[in-house]
């Protein structure tokens, strides 16, 4: 079947929710980094227990479990690993977010440093 008789298949309402709804995800992948907190601080977390809590100003690195993560310019990032797949190292520096090496139940947190209180929308929301 040729996409020109695909189309004529189509009803007027059909194209217009999927006009809307790439739309709709498009706005969503613009706004969630824009919502996510940058800067502030970092929490690493080891099997669930919090190791460090530092600030992004302070440039660093820290070896963890075999993990290098390096800390430089408000940004994070695991330099080096072990993991097989070498995932986290591949995330690179990030400002937002998080960075988790599964194998070894690693995470990396980057907290904002706002001191108002979440309004209830969020970037997962």
């Amino acid at each position: 079947m040729k996409i020109a008789e695909l189309i004529g298949q189509t009803t007027l309402p059909d194209r217009a929710l999927l006009v809307l709804l790439l739309a709709v995800t498009g706005v969503s992948m613009a706004l969630v980094p824009l919502m996510l907190p940058h800067g502030g601080q970092i929490r690493i977390e080891v099997k669930n227990k919090l190791l460090y809590k530092l600030p992004l100003t302070e440039d660093k690195a820290i070896t963890i479990d075999g993990l290098t993560v390096e800390i430089k310019g408000g940004k994070v990032r695991v330099a080096e690993s072990g993991c097989p797949g070498r995932i986290c190292v591949k995330q690179g520096w990030i400002d937002s977010g998080a960075i988790i090496c599964l194998p070894k139940r690693v995470v990396i947190t980057v907290e904002g440093t706002s001191s108002k209180p979440n309004k209830g929308v969020d970037a997962t929301t």
